[in-house]
């Protein structure tokens, strides 16, 4: 059952959280407790113990999604992880996790991102990072292990993100399994993935009823995916990639043993042969929406580089479980913020931080100077020197 998020925010707390994300925003360096505390008026030790405090990040998320989403606009879940370096050997949470970058397993610690994306204006916004417990085998059929974990957290959060207007939930094809085909559509959902290249699929039977005794012919037969002339006269073709007109999209309804269900099958063939197979759990869906929506997935991807690159991701120094949750989902906070502010602004997301450094730095010489408690901010010899080093889009 989805949690009800209520928030209650203290004084103290707000306004520690006012300064925590004014200081990530203008910061130079690495985002840490010792940063933090350079460019800020808190103490180091008040950054640790506020971290350790709880916060309902999911609820300020969904706040921040309910405010700036168009009501008419549809929205999809998306959910992925995500490999963060940390050496050391008391941090909570440190085992093997694949990195995509080194190709392999590293030592070091795993967020499980969920976020949702906007299927017009292309925006996501990340409502939930947990960190991967120790000590999980990647997947089994039988017994716990890190994909259950994984699909526990969109069972959390199911009933918010519905709320939304969610029903489709895309992940990549690490998600093709059938736990997780399983979990959504029992929860009443759909499910967009990516199968193999030589995925297990067969024809549904579309001839005449069988005469005489015995069960209707359901299947025709099992999809050789080397036989283009035969997925040319089985598929139906639906056009092309609209940015890559020489990628052909085609598509049937299959039916899948390993799954147990029909699925709607989306076959893109490039002009060199080579195939990619995306399906829906929703067998009625348009083939050019499941691309669409296969495509869009790719922004939680983004969001997750974002957050490493400008708002400290995989800077955290603490330690602890409590911590290191508090600085994931801060740093997934921030960036929503960040992507809000900088569209807001008409530049990119390095010169909004570049410009809040230069308004921190500003009202430091002032301060310190005392050459006024007050100034105009839009005075255009302080805005000058606000917008030093400014870059375009």
């Amino acid at each position: 059952m989805a949690e009800t998020y209520n928030c209650q925010v203290g004084f103290w707390q707000r306004q520690f959280l006012q300064g925590l994300f004014k200081a990530v925003l203008a910061l130079r360096g690495r985002i840490n407790f010792t940063n933090l505390a350079r460019f800020s008026r808190f103490h180091e030790q008040t950054f640790r113990r506020h971290f350790q405090k709880a916060f309902q990040w999911v609820w300020f998320n969904l706040t921040v999604c309910r405010l700036r989403r168009h009501p008419e606009e549809p929205v999809i879940g998306v959910f992925d992880c995500s490999f963060l370096p940390k050496s050391g050997t008391e941090t909570w949470g440190l085992d093997q996790f694949f990195s995509s970058l080194a190709g392999r397993s590293r030592k070091g610690l795993e967020v499980s991102m969920l976020g949702v994306v906007a299927t017009k204006s292309r925006k996501a916004l990340g409502i939930d990072a947990t960190q991967t417990p120790p000590d999980l085998p990647a997947d089994q059929t039988d017994g716990y292990s890190r994909v259950d974990f994984y699909l526990e957290q969109i069972i959390d959060l199911y009933g918010e993100l519905t709320d939304l207007g969610v029903s489709y939930w895309v992940g990549d094809g690490f998600y093709a399994k059938q736990k997780v085909f399983s979990t959504v559509t029992g929860l009443g959902g759909d499910l967009i993935t990516r199968l193999r290249s030589d995925a297990n699929l067969r024809y549904l039977y579309t001839g005449a009823p069988k005469d005489g005794p015995g069960a209707p012919k359901q299947y025709d037969g099992k999809i050789d995916w080397s036989d283009q002339k035969e997925l040319t006269r089985q598929f139906d073709e639906v056009g092309s990639l609209p940015d890559k007109p020489d990628v052909r999209i085609l598509t049937t309804v299959a039916n899948s043993p390993h799954f147990g269900r029909d699925l709607r099958v989306v076959l893109l063939i490039g002009s060199d042969g080579e195939h990619v197979i995306l399906a829906s759990t929703d067998t009625s869906q348009h083939a050019d929406e499941v691309v669409r929506y296969y495509r869009l997935r790719y922004q939680i991807e983004l969001l997750i580089r974002d957050a490493k690159q400008h708002t400290g991701l995989s800077h955290c120094q603490a330690r602890s479980q409590e911590k290191i949750d508090f600085h994931l989902n801060m740093s997934v906070t921030v960036t929503n913020l960040l992507r809000l502010l900088a569209q807001k602004a008409g530049c990119s997301k390095r010169t909004y931080r570049r410009e809040a450094y230069n308004r921190l730095l500003i009202g430091h010489l002032f301060a310190k100077l005392s050459l006024s408690a007050e100034y105009d901010r839009m005075d255009p010899r302080i805005q000058s020197v606000v917008r030093t080093g400014r870059m375009a889009v």
